[in-house]
């Protein structure tokens, strides 16, 4: 499956799919001495992405004891939750971020933070010669545009409706400076903006 590791220019992560995962994701592993991210599931199973992280991702993912994994198909968001994003190498990490719970709101919450996705790279392609599929998976949608697939909408609308509608972001740093990379590009919504190096 085609998805891709975003973030806003606060901080936050999320990995977005061009299609729902057929089985529940309990967390995401990074794996720094390659760059690679492994995807957990509920059943102890495992996918491991096919394109590393760059290494200037490292610090902001750092700051991420959870991040957010979504689908977008059509130009609809058909799934949204967040994850514990675990290291490799550092096991208790978890411990000393402090763990947050799971978001009682987590379809407002990934609309939030794919509103406000800046920058980001693709982390696994189903053919990885297959240049044309390494621009953005939302394709020509814009992060801004995006609407709940009708299997979703009334459950977001519940999420409105229930306290109040701000929703906090996680605390993280900017997208400035760091290194750049082919694989770095701006979120537009896109395939021309990919593939761009960018210190953004």
């Amino acid at each position: 499956m085609n998805i891709d590791l975003l973030f806003t220019k606060e901080g936050e992560a999320g990995l977005v799919c061009a299609g729902n995962l057929i089985k529940k994701a309990a967390g995401a592993l990074l794996d720094t001495s390659g760059g690679l991210l492994t995807l957990e599931y509920v059943d102890m199973d495992f996918t491991e992405m096919n394109i590393p992280v760059d290494s200037a991702f490292f610090p902001m993912l750092d700051m991420c004891a959870r991040i957010h994994i979504g689908a977008v198909q059509d130009g609809q968001i058909s799934q949204a939750y967040q994850i514990p994003l675990m290291f490799l190498d550092d096991p208790y990490r978890g411990q000393s971020l402090g763990m947050s719970p799971d978001s009682a709101k987590p379809l407002q919450a990934f609309e939030h933070f794919i509103r406000r996705c800046v920058a980001g790279q693709p982390v696994s392609r189903m053919d990885l010669g297959d240049e044309d599929s390494m621009g953005c998976v939302l394709g020509d949608s814009s992060p801004a545009s995006l609407d709940f697939a009708p299997h979703l909408a009334r459950r977001h609308a519940q999420e409105l409706s229930v306290g109040p509608r701000h929703v906090p972001g996680y605390a993280g740093p900017g997208l400035g400076g760091g290194g750049g990379s082919a694989a770095r590009g701006k979120v537009r919504g896109t395939k021309s903006d990919e593939g761009k190096k960018s210190g953004d």
